[in-house]
């Protein structure tokens, strides 16, 4: 689905697939969701994300706060590491949004990157499809307000 000039991508986090396939290589947003998982799998999950050029993360969900901390803790370690760990050549902007509507809204609609232009929203479940029918319910709802105003 293109919503907003970007093409909408979802994608579920799963232990038993390798979800990474689907990842763009350049050009694009993550919205983030998760409801806490171990911490072992956001790392796997921003170490892939950084390695797939995202330009943009943004959490939500009950621990969206932390995990973006997480995030931005693993940018600033490959900033300053020994090691040359890969970063993109742009800076990744991050956020966290408690208000879960208004982060899906703002991750699709709102967010801007002066370097990169974003053509792509990835929209990764970390909850196991808890909040898939959520989120599909609100792109549904964007999508017809969408339409009304430019039909």
């Amino acid at each position: 689905m293109i919503l907003n000039n970007r093409e909408l991508i979802f994608i579920t986090y799963s232990t038993e697939k390798n979800w990474e396939k689907d990842l763009p290589k350049n050009n694009w947003l993550c919205i983030l969701v998760d409801n806490d998982r171990p911490r072992e799998f956001i790392d796997e999950v921003i170490s892939k994300i950084i390695e797939k050029d995202v330009c943009w993360v943004l959490t939500v969900g009950q621990s969206c706060e932390l995990t973006h901390d997480l995030v931005d803790e693993e940018i600033v370690f490959r900033q300053v590491d020994i090691d040359d760990l890969y970063l993109p050549k742009h800076d990744i902007m991050t956020t966290w949004h408690k208000d879960f509507d208004e982060g899906i809204w703002f991750g699709i609609f709102a967010a801007n990157d002066e370097d990169v232009q974003i053509d792509k929203v990835v929209i990764l479940d970390m909850t196991a499809g808890e909040e898939r029918q959520r989120i599909t319910k609100l792109i549904d709802g964007f999508n017809e307000d969408a339409q009304k105003t430019n039909p």
